[in-house]
């Protein structure tokens, strides 16, 4: 299972050094013979450059002009009563603990139809897990409680950027009058919980079962659109072949 073997092969690399510590050591008076090494520095492109990624992101969503300070001021208390501190730390938090309890209930038939005339296996992931692993659920809670306390330290960093951005763009698309009647209303003791709870709505089970529902309508429908492009470019011309080498030759 994946959980056993990341843990086995964390427990490998965390024991290397002991097991190199633990060899035996070399004579005093043993000749070693030593060779020349020549080290060649091999500069490797790293695989992951997060300053090329926001650069394509500043391409993707270019900035946009700054809104008028005295909307923009309206628009950051909005904000402040629709993404109160900590929502998304709460937001995450619930999401993926409820997630992994409802896949760790799942059993194997639930994702691989068994092969004809073979009973499903009905063992739950937890059953198979704690089955191996006696301190499982030990282990599992205090990963849940490690991800809680990760995803607040993140909500710290991510919370202020996203309260930016979302004032911003209330700002453009709302006027002051219009901003002033919605911190009006968030103002109000149902105002403030319906801001508390607004972000997690879009997390919630009905709300991702009603999107995961929208799929296979949409996969039906995918050939009939791809069919209509098709036929609406087939009045224009080929795109021109691309010249290779060989065909120069």
């Amino acid at each position: 299972m994946r959980l056993i073997m990341a843990t086995t092969a964390f427990a490998l690399l965390a024991c290397t050094p002991t097991l190199a510590s633990a060899a035996p050591a070399r004579s005093k008076h043993a000749v070693t013979k030593k060779t020349p090494v020549t080290t060649v520095t091999v500069k490797k492109a790293p695989d992951f450059d997060p300053a090329q990624m926001m650069a394509i992101f500043d391409k993707i969503f270019p900035a946009q002009p700054d809104p008028a300070p005295a909307r923009l001021a309206l628009a950051r208390t909005s904000v402040n009563g629709l993404f109160p501190d900590g929502t998304y730390a709460r937001m995450m938090d619930g999401m993926l603990h409820g997630l992994a309890d409802r896949v760790m209930n799942m059993s194997e038939a639930d994702f691989v139809k068994p092969a004809s005339g073979k009973p499903a296996d009905t063992m739950t992931l937890r059953q198979k897990m704690a089955k191996d692993d006696p301190y499982f659920e030990e282990r599992m809670k205090i990963m849940q409680r490690v991800v809680g306390e990760e995803l607040a330290k993140f909500a710290a960093i991510i919370e202020p950027k996203i309260r930016d951005g979302l004032a911003r763009s209330m700002a453009r698309r709302f006027d002051e009058k219009q901003l002033a009647d919605i911190n009006a209303f968030l103002a109000t003791d149902t105002g403030r919980e319906f801001g508390r709870q607004s972000m997690a709505m879009y997390v919630d089970p009905d709300v991702m079962r009603a999107m995961m529902g929208s799929f296979p309508e949409m996969m039906k429908a995918m050939p009939a659109a791809m069919q209509r492009i098709e036929t609406e470019t087939s009045k224009l011309p080929k795109p021109p072949k691309k010249t290779t080498a060989s065909d120069t030759k």
